[in-house]
Formats: structure tokens, sequence, C-alpha cells
């Protein structure tokens, strides 16, 4: 979304210079309403344990509380469908990429007519999953699951400037569909309007989806209606006024006919639209969303009854001077709407590392901050763009603000365009610059969340999930209790005593077969077993796993076959990435297989044992001696992990990348079992 500047001279610049539970229908009146279409099988995500590259481990019950029922919590996130199919026919080999310019010449981010600089539009670096296309099953896939995963609740989508992306919207919403028909839980969705013809807009949202009752099982529902964020004073938008909105419904008989049923109906007989439409004002939720200015069109905004904000002006200092909890938005006089963003826009200089106390650090060579005290860290930091210190503080003010729905931005936006004056300078980034950029810039000046490829990877996306769960609190990991007598024979039976299962997402060993930006093309024919369930049981000697996929499984003769890790001592800073233990990458026949333990000093993977295994269509089962695994007594813990088929085991990022991992990405299941 081009962002609404810092002021409408800026703006008016910018012109000049470019030609198993059910889902819950959430309102804000703290009641929840089920419906049966959005049944969902539970993976009890918000029980999986892991730790990030920064060593920030998941928050359990014991830090947040039990999941929190005194009033609606609902999560939103900024969905960006703006990677159009025409994309893919940029030049080739593309390289519209900031970070990969500015590291070809530093001079670069000097001279807006370097030769590096190629495109008109720039992504500020690399996805993980490359310089996608919105239309990418894969994609949507891995998104849906991240996000749903998380405890992301709804998708906002994108018409802040008035473009409908009809026919990424269809392909997304398909895609949801069909996930939710698998038993998958998904987010729901609403849309966002603001600029331009927003009356027209909204109307066209209405007529060919909400009308139509398109997609119905997927809307996102506040206050027993459909929720639609919008400019509730439209004759004003990020241009400084509003434009015409034409009525598609204008009806010329209307003005003179009393039996037409449209007769002096002024949603039918006004060639331009004045307002909106009934049908609108009936249909809807109405909240108007826009920046976290102090003051929008003669008028106080952040922090007002119905106004919603998607990120607070912290480089204004009447914003910054106001406390956070004035920053939320009212309903009825109660806290409904807060904002929490990464990072801000390059044009406000207010970053990833931007804080309240120290504001933005000093900027090196390549735009990026220099060394920066992290707060939650207590320690001075190089590189700290990837610690999340402005996410972070954000979210201390929203947890503690504890407002009905908390508006993220954004998960997948990564491109800007790249504007140039035809004369003279601009300021940017703490200096006259020939050029600019505004919503996005570099690794420092962005606000995505979605992860990157190499850099601070997942830091963002792991962070959110860890502040989600103490916005909402979380389920106690369920416990297994008993002794159970299981035999590795292959008949797998015995495995029914064993009720405790350990779920992960359906269908997400899809192969990816699509375009990408600039003519770059993306294969992936990894997903090979799909590995949907799995169980512990223990007895006295040994404890035993059992892995369910969703079709037969392939030979065990297979690279990388149904790798099962095991972080025995549960310590992240042991073993490689925390793993202690490898069973399946070395196996003997169909009946043995190997353990295998990291060795820290050689920082390689060493065979400590052989165990049996059997597998038969669907199912796998082995058994591992405790005293292998240092388990004993009569209450043991730890967390392992599934995987099949990963390309390589390079870092712990390897696991999220190819084949299939249970549970996703570097989440792993915790087992706490007792004797009695």
């Amino acid at each position: 979304m081009k962002k609404h500047f810092l002021t409408f001279v800026l703006l008016n610049l910018m012109n000049a210079v470019i030609q198993d539970l059910p889902a819950q229908k959430a309102t804000s009146n703290n009641t929840t309403n089920a419906t049966d279409n959005n049944y969902y099988r539970d993976l009890y995500s918000d029980t999986w344990v892991g730790t990030d590259a920064l060593g920030r481990s998941m928050p359990g019950i014991t830090i947040t509380g039990p999941v929190k029922k005194d009033h609606s919590r609902v999560v939103g996130i900024f969905y960006i469908t703006w990677h159009t199919d025409n994309n893919a026919a940029l030049k080739s080999p593309y390289s519209g990429d900031v970070t990969k310019v500015l590291a070809a010449d530093t001079n670069a981010r000097l001279d807006a007519k370097n030769d590096q600089w190629k495109e008109r539009s720039y992504h500020w670096g690399e996805p993980e999953m490359g310089y996608f296309l919105s239309k990418d099953e894969y994609v949507i896939r891995k998104d849906m699951s991240m996000l749903a995963d998380a405890g992301v609740d709804v998708l906002i989508m994108d018409v802040t400037n008035a473009v409908r992306y009809w026919s990424e919207w269809d392909t997304i919403f398909t895609v949801m569909q069909k996930m939710k028909a698998e038993g998958n839980k998904v987010p729901q969705f609403c849309f966002w309007a603001f600029n331009g013809p927003v009356m027209t807009v909204v109307q066209d949202l209405y007529d060919r989806i909400y009308k139509n009752d398109k997609y119905k099982d997927l809307w996102f529902y506040w206050d027993d209606k459909p929720l639609l964020l919008y400019n509730g004073m439209p004759h004003v938008d990020a241009n400084g006024k509003g434009v015409q909105n034409l009525n598609p419904h204008f009806d010329s008989a209307a003005l003179t006919d009393k039996n037409n049923p449209h007769y002096n109906n002024p949603d039918f007989t006004n060639i331009f639209y004045t307002d909106y439409t009934r049908d609108i004002k009936n249909t809807f939720t109405l909240r108007t969303m826009w920046w976290g200015y102090h003051e929008w069109a003669g008028k106080r905004f952040v922090g007002t009854e119905d106004n919603w904000s998607f990120g607070y002006d912290m480089g204004n200092a009447k914003v910054k001077s106001t406390s956070p909890d004035s920053l939320v938005s009212l309903h009825n006089g109660r806290k409904e709407e807060a904002a929490v963003t990464p990072a801000q826009h390059p044009s406000s200089l207010v970053g990833k590392s931007w804080s309240r106390a120290f504001g933005e650090p000093a900027l090196n060579s390549h735009d990026m901050p220099g060394e920066t005290y992290v707060p939650w860290l207590k320690k001075t930091v190089a590189h700290p763009e990837g610690y999340g210190i402005y996410f972070q503080e954000r979210w201390n003010e929203a947890l503690k603000a504890d407002p009905s729905f908390l508006y993220l931005n954004d998960w997948n936006e990564w491109t800007a365009g790249k504007y140039q004056p035809k004369e003279g300078t601009f300021d940017f980034m703490r200096r006259k610059n020939s050029y600019f950029f505004v919503d996005q810039y570099n690794a420092e000046f962005n606000r995505c969340i979605q992860p990157m490829k190499d850099g601070y990877t997942d830091n963002y996306y792991m962070q959110m999930a860890e502040n989600i769960r103490s916005y909402k609190g979380v389920r106690p990991v369920p416990e297994l209790k008993g002794l159970s007598q299981i035999k590795i024979d292959g008949s797998f039976a015995d495995w029914n005593t064993v009720k405790l299962e350990y779920r992960d997402t359906r269908g997400d060993v899809i192969h990816r077969n699509h375009k990408g930006y600039g003519g770059t093309y993306y294969n992936d024919s990894s997903g090979r077993n799909d590995i949907i369930t799995s169980k512990v049981a223990v007895d006295n000697k040994a404890v035993y796993f059992y892995a369910e996929s969703d079709k037969p499984l392939t030979p065990s003769s297979g690279n990388n076959w149904m790798l099962l890790l095991i972080d025995a001592d549960q310590n992240p800073d042991t073993g490689w990435y925390g793993y202690d233990f490898l069973i399946n990458k070395n196996i003997t026949d169909n009946k043995t297989s190997t353990v295998m333990r990291y060795d820290t000093n050689g920082k390689d993977w060493v065979k400590v044992a052989q165990v049996n295994y059997r597998y038969k269509a669907n199912q796998l089962e082995l058994a591992i001696p405790r005293a292998l695994l240092q388990l004993k007594g009569d209450a043991i813990s730890f967390d392992y992990h599934w995987c099949d088929n990963p390309a390589d085991l390079k870092d712990v990022i390897s696991l999220s990348t190819s084949g299939d991992s249970a549970p996703n990405r570097r989440f792993n299941y915790r087992c706490i079992w007792k004797k009695d």
C-alpha cells in the first residue's frame, strides 16, 4: 500500500514526480458463535514448542496463562495480492532487489541513475519462497498454514488503492476452501478499501462477493456482520481529496418513473455516489482504518471512536508523546483495536531497530543500522534489524492495552516503487537523495513478517507467534500417562490404545510448478510423505514412536526418509539446533534402522545404536531404549520432530523449505509422560 506519507505536500510531490473444533465467529461484545461449516481438525499448535534463531522460546501456559475468555481476542493481518501474473514478464534475469543492488554497488544508494537500478519497483529482499506470484498455490498453502499455526484469525485483503485483484482473490479463496475441505484450519477474510473511488470499490466488493454469498464460509464477522474496513470520510483520501465515485447501478428511469422499484432512491438516481449505499450500511460492520496520524482531515484521528489504525505515526512528536493506551481505537468507549507493526516506512525513518528511547540508529553504507541496544536482551548487538526492537515495543504496548482486535501490518508486501524527481533531490535516509522509497527499502525498513531467505529468516514470524500466545493464552501441553505395551511388528493394532495424537497439516506436500518475478520459475517436487499424525508410548525400557501419513509411505530407501529428531534434554543450546538424536538417517534394511547422536566437537552425527522399526501402508513404528535417550524415572519429558525428504540438513530452516515437517517449520511436539 502506498502510504500515506507524512503530509499532503509529500503526497502531492509523489504524484508530481511519477506520472476438531468449530471455528469461531468473532464479535466485539464478548460472545462467540460457532458455525458447523467451519469445523477443522485441531492441530493444537498452541501447545507446540520451539526456539527461534535468537534463543527466544515459545511461551507456554505457565507464562501466558490459560486461554483468555473474558472478551474477544482476534488477530488480523494485512495480506497483499499485488504480486500479479504480469510481473513474470519483467526483464530476466530478475534484478529488482534493493538488497542485491546495494550489495553489488553501495554507490547506488546515492545515485538514482546507477546502472544497478534497472526496474521501477523493487523487492526489499528475497522472500524465503523466492520472488513468488500471488496465485502460486504452493505459497498460498504455506502462508495459510503458517498463519493458522501462529493464531492469526483473519486476512485483511488489500484494496487500499482501489485495485481489485479478482483473479488473485479467486485463486487464494479457492485454495483456502480446499484446505478447509481437507480438515485444515485457515484464517477468514475481510477487505480494506480507502483511496480513490472508495464508494464504487466497496459497492463492487458487495455486488461480486457478498451479495452472491461467494466464499461465505470464509467471511470474517464482527458484531454479527461481515467486517469491512473503509474510508468513513470518502471525500478525503491519501491524495488530499477524494475523486468522483461512479455509480454502476445508475438508473435514469428511476428519476422520473414512479413505478420504477428504485424511484427516488439515491442509490440508483445519482450518476456519482455521494454516500455509501443502504446495502453497504446494512450488510457490514464498518470501521474506518487509516494510518495512526494525530490528526486526519482536520480532526483528531488516532485513538478515537471507530477509527482504526494500521500503524502509528511515531515520527510525529504528538503521537510519540501520546500514552500507548490512548493510541488504541475505541468503540462505544471500549478499547477495540490496536496496531502492531514490525516497522514504519523509510520515509519516516522509523525502522525495525527504532525505539522510543533511542530513535533510529545511525546507518551504515548500506543504509542498515549499526550496533544498537536491544531492550529485551539487555545488551547492544550488531545487525539489530533482525531482533524485532520496534516490533516488540509495539507488542508490549498492545498486550498491556488488551483490545479485542489486534491488527498486524503486514505479512507479504515485499515490494515498493522507486521514485525519483525529475529535478532536485529528496530527503531520504538522512540525506538529500536523488530517489526515495515509500513503503519498503531494505531489511531495516520494511514491515514484512513472512520469512525471508537468509538474513533473519523467520525471526519475525516466530516473534509474532510468541506474542499472539501472550495475547490469547494457550492450552496446556497434553500429558501421556501410564505404561503401554507396544510390539514393533508392523501390525499397529496395539497403537489403538494410545489415544493422544500429535497432529500436522494435511496436504502440505503439494508440488510447486509456478512462475515468479522476471522470468524466475519455481519447481519443487520434494513433497513425498504427508505426515499427519504421530503418537508416543512408553514402557519401563523403551520409548515407542508412531507416524502416520496421508497415503502409503514410499520405500525406506528414499533420500532422508521419515527422519525423527529428538531433543532429549529440551535444551536448544545443545546438539544440532537443539536436537540430540537423529533416527532413520541411515537405514540398514526393512527392519533395522540407526540412532545417531550429534557430536558437538566434531559437529557431525555419529551412529550410536541400531533399533527395530517397521512400516506398512501409511504407518511406521520404532522403539528406542530409554537408557540411550537418558530418559529415566517415572516421569519424563522430551521434544521431537518428524520430517521427510528435506533437501539437506544444513540448518533448522532446511526443515521448512522442502519435503514435509511435523510439526511445521522449527516447531516441536512436547511429550510429557507420567507413569501414574
